[in-house]
């Protein structure tokens, strides 16, 4: 089995599907629904001072590193890949539980709190950057994992990577980091280019190569009509 980490051209994989690819779906549904939650789960309503959609929330990264955890096994996963998962998914539950805390507070009828300077550097900087920082990882060391492995790319898993895609930009533009988004979405191109021919590069390339077309032109498209730098949906009233 490689375990190589060099940058060139992924070899032949040399393992076959052995569940992956199912988990790897599985993966897939849980970072499209768990990344949009609040808004998936919104129509649930409050629970006394709390939104229903909080609560729903804390199973997000049971969900999302319970799965991708399956995948690295099935993978064969090396003791590097599983340290980079490890390092990830600690960031990711980390930053979704600072964001769920603060998001609260800023949901609160008392004003003084809700609109106050620190609880938006926690809710909107701080915990999007360990979140969002988490989930990249994550989704690099569940590719480097499957790098090896041969498993079939059919149009149904290039949809579920379209639509991973356009989570990942929803994301991106609401938690109000475009820029760091670009980075990501780039990288898993670069990523998806150089590890060819290996499957999941394909899978890599939709992901990245969609998300970054369409990121890039939200932000080219609003900076032409007025001028706005990355607009958040909400900004616009859209939700």
């Amino acid at each position: 089995m490689s375990t190589s980490t060099s940058a060139g051209p992924a070899p032949a994989p040399a393992r076959t599907d052995s569940g992956v690819r199912g988990w790897l779906g599985w993966f897939a549904l849980a970072v499209v629904v768990g990344m949009q939650a609040g808004t998936v789960f919104r129509p649930l309503g409050s629970a006394g001072e709390t939104r229903v959609a909080d609560w729903v929330d804390l199973l997000t990264p049971y969900a999302v590193l319970g799965t991708a955890a399956v995948v690295l096994v099935r993978a064969g996963a090396t003791r590097s890949q599983w340290v980079l998962f490890g390092v990830g998914g600690v960031s990711f539950a980390l930053g979704k539980g600072l964001h769920i805390s603060a998001n609260s507070a800023s949901n609160v009828a008392d004003t003084v709190v809700a609109d106050s300077s620190i609880v938006h550097l926690w809710d909107e900087v701080v915990s999007h950057l360990v979140w969002y920082t988490g989930l990249f990882v994550v989704l690099l060391a569940v590719a480097w994992a499957l790098r090896d492995v041969e498993f079939r790319v059919g149009p149904l898993d290039l949809l579920v990577g379209g639509l991973v895609a356009l989570t990942l930009v929803n994301t991106y533009i609401e938690g109000a980091q475009p820029v760091l988004g670009l980075l990501f979405l780039a990288t898993l191109v670069v990523t998806g280019l150089r590890w060819r021919p290996a499957p999941v590069s394909r899978l890599l390339l939709v992901v990245g190569g969609l998300g970054l077309l369409l990121l890039l032109g939200w932000g080219v498209a609003w900076l032409a009509v007025d001028g706005s730098f990355f607009p958040e949906f909400s900004e616009l009233g859209w939700i």
